[in-house]
């Protein structure tokens, strides 16, 4: 059996003429591991960091997913979340990072596998 840590999430907003930069998004997390285990609603803007610090045990392997608010009022439309599947035997003498995109923004979720 393993942990998964889940460390920090960071918000960084495309440069698109569009968007407004400081718009907050709610952002969620859940994590699959036999369990279903959620996280958030966390509001984010530009340059915002959610320090999740989070500890999930699992066996062979658990399935991260995000999503946003839009994600959500698209469930009809929505085929897929954005998943990360991690493994038992990805162990890590560092944290890992993992990207989640959105229209308006990227996401980077650091975590670690002890």
């Amino acid at each position: 059996m393993r942990t998964l840590r889940l460390l920090n999430l960071h918000c960084n907003k495309t440069d698109n003429d569009d968007v407004d930069n400081t718009k907050l998004n709610k952002i969620f997390l859940t994590v699959d591991n036999g369990r279903y285990h959620i996280f958030g609603p966390e509001s984010m803007m530009n340059g915002s960091d959610w320090k999740v610090n989070a500890n999930i045990q699992f066996n062979k392997q658990a399935i991260i997913s995000f999503f946003d608010e839009d994600l959500l009022r698209n469930l009809s439309t929505t085929k897929h979340f954005r998943n990360h599947i991690v493994e038992e035997n990805e162990i890590h003498d560092a944290p890992k990072k993992v990207k989640f995109a959105t229209n308006n923004a990227n996401y980077i979720l650091t975590y670690q596998i002890i």
